[in-house]
């Protein structure tokens, strides 16, 4: 029987960290951010400093939790910043523990104060929540400006580790390639994804699986559009003040091009905002949510994918055009 409901926790506290590694660091990285932030979050590092809601030490490279071998580059123009990560003798490490009514203030302050430290410093930003490289220096001879902050939230602004494999199946797809056989709707279930970090806004994680690798690009989307359907529920169901350490969501959901679009920030990605896309919500575990077809479709996740009723642009919309290229490859 599918369940017709979702039952969620509802964490009171969430962490984050995240990680800049340089070449060199002050040994009072408080003082050096206090003194030197500026930006959207300027004021809010300076009061919020100290406190659990944001720290910022200096760590040896050996600290218990550091892990570099688990961060990745996404983006191949930071792909020579894995070594640096890898060869660093210590790490400015930046940590919020917060409400997650403080969310997403809280992370954005956070972010913001590794990114002044990268400016400040030459350093490598890394997302411990993810395992994603968010920002390195190139070495380029053309100037470009340091990371920072912007001052709206935009889940698309790398927030869900949300990325492509670089290739089918990493190399080990037997399909034919889409490109010589279109028909092969259901030629693998290759594709994989999941997200990587949701859980810092106090939501588990989503999961869509047995994808064919021609479909992973709409596969992705869904999962994005659908993570900010549920973030836009979560936000609202916070701000009337409940109790409860739970939440009741119904398992059958629609998303929108509107959804898609507050996903990248954008407003104007869809000629058509309120067509409806159905899906279905299975709890995996009090942490992850698979994300499918809804009971009454008949076929296969590929064919669900292929339907009429899931908006254009998340079959060809990779970075929004309003964001910072993401070079992430279809495969």
């Amino acid at each position: 029987m599918t369940d017709t409901v979702v039952t969620l926790p509802v964490p009171a506290t969430t962490t984050s960290r995240f990680v800049v590694a340089a070449a060199k660091l002050p040994a009072d990285l408080v003082n050096l951010v206090k003194e030197q932030a500026d930006g959207a979050f300027a004021d809010h590092l300076g009061s919020r400093l100290g406190t659990p809601q944001l720290e910022i030490t200096n760590e040896d490279a050996t600290w218990y939790r550091w892990d570099p071998t688990k961060i990745k580059a996404p983006d191949p123009e930071h792909a020579a910043a894995e070594t640096g990560l890898r060869t660093a003798a210590r790490i400015a490490l930046v940590t919020t523990c917060a409400p997650i009514t403080d969310q997403p203030r809280a992370v954005q302050v956070a972010r913001s104060a590794a990114y002044t430290l990268a400016r400040l410093t030459g350093g490598v930003v890394a997302d411990m929540v993810t395992g994603h490289i968010l920002w390195a220096p190139t070495s380029s001879t053309i100037p470009r400006p340091g990371p920072n902050e912007r001052p709206r939230f935009v889940l698309g602004d790398h927030w869900l580790g949300d990325v492509l494999p670089p290739y089918r199946a990493n190399g080990r797809c037997t399909a034919p390639d889409p490109r010589l056989d279109p028909e092969g709707v259901n030629a693998c279930a290759c594709v994989r994804l999941r997200t990587r970090g949701l859980r810092r806004f106090g939501l588990p994680e989503l999961e869509i699986a047995n994808v064919a690798c021609p479909h992973d690009l709409p596969a992705l989307n869904v999962l994005r559009t659908t993570a900010r359907r549920l973030l836009t529920d979560l936000w609202s169901w916070l701000a009337t003040g409940p109790a409860d350490r739970t939440r009741t969501l119904p398992a059958d959901l629609a998303i929108t091009p509107a959804d898609f679009d507050a996903y990248w920030g954008a407003t104007s990605l869809s000629a058509n905002p309120t067509t409806a896309f159905p899906l279905h919500l299975t709890p995996r575990s009090a942490h992850l949510l698979a994300v499918g077809p809804p009971p009454t479709h008949e076929g296969t996740i590929n064919d669900w994918l292929l339907s009429p009723a899931l908006p254009p642009e998340m079959r060809t919309v990779l970075a929004a055009p309003s964001t910072p290229h993401s070079p992430h490859l279809a495969a």
